[in-house]
């Protein structure tokens, strides 16, 4: 296997659709199988890891679109993102 193909899906936005679906699945457990209290409060992980998931699925494949596939740029242009992401949620 190439590296570069390798690196292109080891960005850092695809890290946030795994986050994504592990809310999702962890939700989904303690949703099912959880005591009275967990089964209350547990289903927002669900209603959040999903649109997390997609929505950075969909910004991934279009920077490697935009950018040609180009390992590189496709790098730069998703870590700025989620540093602004991450400076976005401190400041909130």
């Amino acid at each position: 296997m190439d590296i570069n193909k390798l690196l292109g899906w080891v960005a850092p936005l695809p890290f946030g659709a795994l986050l994504g679906l592990y809310w999702t699945v962890h939700g989904l457990v303690y949703t099912l199988y959880g005591t009275p209290a967990q089964k209350r409060d547990y289903p927002l992980e669900i209603v959040l890891g999903l649109p997390l998931a997609a929505f950075c699925v969909a910004i991934h494949v279009l920077v490697r679109r935009i950018t040609g596939n180009n390992t590189l740029y496709s790098w730069i242009i998703e870590s700025v993102l989620v540093g602004l992401l991450i400076y976005g949620f401190y400041r909130s």
